[in-house]
């Protein structure tokens, strides 16, 4: 990405090409590099294990651009699965959320992408996702809606054919508690 296109960019967004800080683009370059990183990482570690309970990973930080105005979008995800003989690094939990949103995005895919890519590493009994979100697309232009969030959900397994294993996790996951360290 040349200067002249991010130069270009900032006029549209009402900036004043004197006040443009040449490196603004340094700074632009570096950001589009971290995403960039986040969208081929590839380490996920898989261990053996005979755990057999639910694992949740909740809280996960959620930060994509909505790929029809390529306005930000930004929330929490939850992650939950039933092993079945193999279990991830917890670090990957967030690792998995960072890979899927670091491109251009709809939450809907974004919550079936992470969720059927749990479903092909580990082969668990069950998975289930859920993304809450805000777009600034919503509050930024047209309704202007500055207090709407979304949140959609992918389930697989017993998470999708019990509607126990559903309702535990959708528990642990609304109850917004956190701990406190």
């Amino acid at each position: 990405m040349s200067q002249s296109i991010i130069s270009k960019y900032f006029e549209n967004l009402g900036g004043i090409p004197r006040d443009f800080d040449p490196n603004t683009v340094t700074r632009v370059m570096g950001f589009f590099n971290e995403l960039n990183l986040k969208r081929t990482y590839d380490k996920f570690t898989v261990f053996e294990s005979d755990t057999d309970e639910m694992i949740i990973g909740n809280h996960l930080k959620l930060f994509s651009f909505c790929e029809h105005h390529l306005l930000p979008f930004y929330g929490e995800v939850a992650i939950g699965y039933i092993p079945s003989g193999k279990i991830m690094g917890l670090s990957k939990f967030q690792r998995i959320v960072d890979r899927f949103s670091s491109r251009p995005q709809i939450q809907e895919r974004l919550t079936s992408q992470v969720c059927k890519f749990i479903e092909d590493l580990l082969n668990p009994l069950g998975v289930g996702v859920v993304v809450r979100a805000i777009h600034t697309c919503v509050f930024a232009r047209g309704t202007q809606s500055s207090q709407a969030e979304f949140t959609t959900n992918a389930m697989i397994g017993r998470f999708r054919e019990q509607q126990s294993t559903r309702h535990e996790f959708l528990s642990v996951v609304m109850s917004n508690g956190r701990n406190q360290l």
